[in-house]
C-alpha cells in the first residue's frame, strides 16, 4: 500500500477503516499531537511491541488528504502494511523485503528503519547510508 498526498477520498476511506479495524482488534490508540490533532487526523497505535502511525488528515494544501501507515515490528523495522488489515499479514512480514518483497529468514537493517534482505542490503545501504546521512 503505497499512500501519501492525494486526492483520492477513497484512500484516506481505506486508511479510516485500517484504523479502525485495528483498534477493534486490540490495538491501544492514542492521538498522536493531542495538542493540534484529533485521533481521526493522526493516530499513534501499538500492540504487543508493535507500533502503527495512521495518518488520515483531509485538505492538506492542495491535496484533499494525506493517507498514510507506517508499521514497525517489535525490532524497531519498519514492515509493508497490508491494503487492508490483517494482525496475522502483519505479523507474517517480519521476514519479508521492503525492496524485492522476498520471504527470506533473516532480515537486515538499512537507514533508520529500513528492513532488507542480504542480496539487496548493500544497494539499499549505498542509496540510503551516505556520508552525512543521519544529519
Amino acid at each position: 500500500m503505497q499512500y501519501g498526498f492525494t486526492n483520492d477520498l477513497a484512500q484516506l476511506e481505506a486508511v479510516r477503516k485500517f484504523r479502525d479495524a485495528a483498534i477493534a482488534d486490540g490495538w491501544q490508540a492514542k492521538p498522536t499531537y493531542p495538542d493540534h490533532e484529533d485521533i481521526g487526523r493522526a493516530s499513534s497505535l501499538s500492540r504487543d511491541g508493535w507500533t502503527m502511525s495512521i495518518m488520515s488528515r483531509e485538505n492538506i494544501g492542495k491535496w484533499k488528504g494525506k493517507a498514510e501507515i507506517t508499521i514497525w515490528a517489535p525490532d524497531g523495522l519498519q514492515i509493508e502494511p497490508p491494503a487492508t488489515y490483517d494482525w496475522a499479514t502483519i505479523q507474517d512480514r517480519l521476514n519479508v523485503c521492503l525492496a524485492c518483497k522476498k520471504r527470506v529468514q533473516t532480515t537486515y537493517r538499512y537507514s533508520f528503519a529500513g528492513r532488507a534482505c542480504a542480496d539487496c542490503l548493500p544497494a539499499l545501504k549505498k542509496e540510503h547510508e551516505y556520508p552525512g546521512w543521519t544529519n
